[in-house]
């Protein structure tokens, strides 16, 4: 297709070709250069390599550089690289910058002649001084690096800084890496910030993820998750695989989304006037005035505003009196050791919730025995309400049902089941995204614990698949049922309860539930996201295994298994409650093994994940744990106090 010319570069097309026809060099390179870019005439670029030949055997520096190119891409002729280390040196002797710095290259990688680190480096060198950017900015990687010279870090500063003040976005990206890190000058990470800046906003992919790794953790700027999340899409969107695991990092944590902000106006009640009115609630009115809605229960009232008068409260941490009469479809699930967990739709759900969800199906957990709103109830609702956390369970409300009375906990409906239930269905999945899962689950405790609870009951039932607010493909844990959640300091007085291998073997003992005993569960849960199976599938969950596990009998763990994240494992299994690892400690090891992978960090962990990885994909499998295939028809049953007592029993 013929490309259009202004009428300037078609005269100056006929100018460049009279001279280079009449023996100019510098007409026959210029008009090689309109050839070769369809200035002024059609693109051909057989003719531009052809006087661009004229103009370097008549000795034009600019031509001989550009045939050179010519030999080295292919342009108009065969690709010939000997044949274009040749041009580039004829150019470069005679003092060309961009012949010096491709010279050098040349010589640094092994492009049609022998690898030879020190003449790439006085290449560049000779480039750097006369000027060249990519000169310099190769000069100060070289001095920086030991390539080819005694490696210089002050010296590696200098070259980049003179490449950055040119406008070199590499220089610039790298003269930031220096001030963050300290590189041959003091360390400045306001400096780092500005020139990471001045790199990504001329569209270097590396400084754009950089310059999002300040704003996400507050490196000589504000500390801005909103800014992190647009200057990782940009470098992610270039191809940067950095950026690309930012991008996945803060998608996978549900980082990426802007929480809109409200207007002033929004909050004035219209009946006093007064700027107080949050999520529908006006904090002056209420105090004289019955609201529109009841529990009927003062207590559960008052934990609903408190969420509603929250200004800072997410969609998510909202809660609300839901009319149960606007519950529709209501379809019956499980029956559970305290309750009935039930399935319906919330016909009226406020469109903001919609909105986050895309969905109206919500699940309920009615209480037995609850038409009397009592203080486990209640228990349960205060520890909710503290841990409210994206990695915990979100409550959207409190109904009540309108035939039996009891009241019931509205929760978000989990269509991707729980844990249990996903690994079956998943039987390959990555270790990357194993850890992911541990990860959150780890979060959530994390919040539980540091609000000084203990969740008491944790088991995969309990930890429910979720997908990522923006994109579906990325899944992660939110920790549910805090129903026999309780303060730390709390003894239990009701014993014993749950699924026998989550059970810590001083529970089993003398009720002692505390933070460690969750710690004891997230060891076996760890082992189930590793295999996949159900701890001691091959017997009954009676008395009998309670010893035992009291005595120290684990799951046998597969040689599959990385060396590291079986001695987490084993940490958190520990007879001894005061050797296991805290849920902080245990977030900051998953955390770093994540970062890791995500980051292609070749350490030694990182290693051991990626051959278990390999041993997977080469279809590996433990003889001992593939013989546990069989379930026995006892294994995974909720126990209570019955066997509990029966291990005293057992034991004595």
């Amino acid at each position: 297709m013929k490309k259009k010319h202004s009428s300037d570069h078609a005269k100056a097309f006929q100018w460049y070709l009279k001279s280079a026809e009449g023996g100019d060099k510098n007409g026959q390179h210029n008009i090689g250069y309109f050839y070769e870019n369809g200035i002024g005439t059609t693109k051909d670029e057989g003719k531009a390599f052809k006087w661009y030949l004229k103009s370097a055997q008549g000795g034009n520096l600019k031509g001989q550089f550009k045939l050179g190119t010519c030999y080295f891409s292919g342009i108009g002729t065969i690709k010939d690289e000997e044949k274009a280390i040749q041009y580039y040196m004829k150019s470069a002797e005679w003092g060309h910058l961009n012949g010096q710095y491709n010279l050098g290259c040349c010589y640094h990688y092994g492009i049609g002649t022998r690898k030879n680190e020190e003449k790439a480096f006085q290449w560049y060198l000779k480039s750097a001084e006369g000027g060249s950017q990519l000169g310099q900015y190769n000069t100060g990687y070289c001095y920086q690096n030991g390539i080819g010279t005694i490696k210089d870090e002050k010296k590696a500063f200098q070259w980049y800084l003179k490449s950055a003040e040119g406008g070199n976005l590499m220089g610039q990206y790298n003269l930031g890496c220096c001030y963050e890190n300290g590189i041959g000058t003091a360390k400045d990470e306001g400096k780092a910030f500005q020139y990471y800046l001045k790199s990504a906003e001329g569209g270097n992919h590396m400084g754009q993820n950089n310059l999002g790794h300040c704003y996400r953790f507050g490196i000589g700027t504000a500390k801005d998750e909103n800014k992190a999340f647009q200057w990782f899409l940009k470098s992610a969107e270039g191809g940067e695989k950095f950026g690309q695991s930012s991008i996945e990092y803060f998608y996978r944590n549900e980082i990426s989304y802007v929480k809109k902000k409200r207007n002033k106006l929004e909050h004035q009640c219209i009946k006093c006037e007064n700027l107080n009115q949050l999520n529908n609630a006006c904090s002056d009115c209420k105090l004289i005035e019955i609201p529109e809605w009841t529990s009927g229960n003062n207590d559960v009232d008052n934990i609903i505003q408190m969420t509603q008068s929250d200004e800072n409260a997410n969609e998510w941490e909202i809660w609300r009196w839901i009319d149960y009469n606007k519950l529709k479809n209501i379809e019956f699930l499980a029956e559970g050791g305290f309750g009935s967990i039930w399935k319906a739709e919330w016909i009226d759900m406020p469109e903001e919730v919609f909105e986050f969800y895309k969905s109206n199906q919500v699940a309920l957990k009615k209480l037995k025995n609850s038409q009397e709103i009592n203080l486990e109830f209640l228990k349960e609702l205060t520890a909710n309400f503290q841990c409210r956390d994206k990695y915990v369970l979100p409550i959207l409300g409190i109904t009540q049902d309108s035939m039996t009375k009891e009241y019931a906990i509205v929760l978000r409906y989990m269509k991707n089941g729980n844990l249990r239930e996903f690994l079956n269905q998943n039987k390959s999945l990555p270790w990357i995204e194993r850890l992911w899962l541990l990860n959150s689950f780890i979060s959530g405790l994390k919040v539980i614990h540091s609000k000084g609870f203990v969740h008491s009951d944790l088991h995969p039932g309990n930890l429910m698949i979720t997908e990522a607010h923006n994109n579906s493909k990325y899944k992660f844990i939110r920790l549910g049922d805090l129903g026999l959640c309780r303060l730390a300091n709390e003894t239990s007085s009701s014993g014993a309860y749950g699924v026998l291998p989550f059970i810590a073997p001083e529970v089993l003992n003398k009720y002692q539930y505390s933070q460690a005993s969750d710690i004891y569960s997230v060891g076996i849960i760890m082992w189930i996201i590793s295999t996949g199976k159900i701890p001691f599938a091959n017997r009954a969950y009676n008395a009998e295994l309670s010893v035992d596990i009291f005595n120290g009998l684990r799951p046998k763990i597969s040689d599959n298994i990385p060396q590291c994240y079986a001695e987490l494992m084993e940490l958190c299994w520990h007879k001894d409650p005061t050797e296991r690892p805290s849920a902080e400690m245990i977030y900051i090891r998953s955390e770093n093994w994540i970062n890791e992978l995500l980051y292609d960090l070749k350490t030694d962990n990182s290693l051991m994940f990626l051959n278990a990885e390999q041993k997977m994909q080469d279809g590996y499998e433990d003889e001992d744990l593939s013989s546990i295939e069989t379930t026995h028809a006892e294994a995974y049953i909720t126990i209570s106090n019955v066997v509990i007592n029966m291990f005293y029993q057992f034991w004595v």
